[in-house]
């Protein structure tokens, strides 16, 4: 059976997790001075107790690679092929050394996949992989299968500030000051691999509408839908929108996670998104 590897930036609830055997390599935060496992030595309570605290931001980095090459060597033992599925190679070096530590290991059958992705679509993409592998597909079937899903999956998400993402790196100072002055809610989405602001609103109210109705309309051109609810300490509002969507669109699979330290870095407390994945509905059909 193909063994399905990730990162800890791909969000699903734990219990899928360790349900499907998925090996998951933690990404690193490091906060005053002090290097964290996310998920093994750093849990949410603490890191919020410290992004609360720390006069500087955490900062967060790839998993070394020498933490690939030995859980590469150990799965390579029992000689069964590997797809291994990480964030984004446009926001995270992890891919990349993913790949490095694949290449020391020439004699073992890995396939690195940049997921192009983050947080909870990632995490579908991994679930999908996990079933596909239990199911007893072939590497190619699920590298296959992957590919198309990264071209039809969509993640939209909102934050409390753009403060973080800006400390971090990943929008421009220019348009964090813009949205604060301005008290605007982007909309943010990922497009190929990217953060990108999808359009803005004025109220946090209306931006959690808004994540909603992009979602409905993907669900008007889409079927068979699964649903990632991602969120940084908002488990109550998160809960509410899980219960709507499920209500409104019936889709396959819905789940609510909330996101782990080394993305709750960039994104800051009151973080909300939503992934889907839907079969396209032929304009024929």
């Amino acid at each position: 059976m193909v063994q399905i590897v990730t990162d800890s930036g791909a969000h699903l609830p734990i219990e899928l997790f360790e349900e499907y055997g998925i090996t998951v390599v933690p990404l690193i935060v490091n906060i005053s001075g002090r290097t964290f496992h996310e998920g093994e030595d750093l849990d949410l309570e603490t890191f919020y107790q410290h992004l609360r605290t720390s006069p500087a931001l955490p900062t967060t980095s790839q998993p070394p690679v020498g933490r690939f090459y030995e859980i590469y060597s150990r799965l390579s033992q029992t000689r069964e092929p590997i797809v291994s599925i990480h964030l984004s190679s446009a926001l995270s070096g992890t891919y990349a050394t993913a790949v490095a530590a694949r290449e020391m290991i020439p004699e073992a059958d890995i396939q690195v996949v940049d997921s192009r992705l983050i947080s909870v679509p990632q995490g579908i993409l991994v679930l999908e992989a996990a079933r596909m592998a239990r199911a007893g597909a072939t590497v190619r079937e699920i590298l296959e299968r992957l590919e198309f899903m990264k071209a039809h999956t969509v993640f939209y998400f909102i934050l409390d500030t753009l403060e973080y993402l800006a400390k971090g790196g990943r929008v421009s100072n220019v348009q964090a000051l813009v949205g604060n002055l301005l008290q605007l809610k982007p909309i943010l989405k990922l497009h190929e691999g990217r953060i990108e602001v999808h359009e803005r609103v004025r109220t946090t109210q209306r931006a959690r509408a808004r994540l909603q109705e992009l979602i409905r309309e993907y669900a008007q051109r889409h079927q068979d839908l699964r649903i990632g609810v991602m969120h940084t300490r908002l488990p109550e509002v998160a809960d509410e929108i899980a219960r709507a969507l499920r209500e409104e669109l019936q889709p396959t699979e819905i789940f609510v996670a909330e996101a782990g330290p080394a993305v709750a870095t960039h994104v800051g407390p009151g973080g909300l998104g939503l992934a889907c994945y839907g079969e396209p509905i032929s304009e024929h059909s």
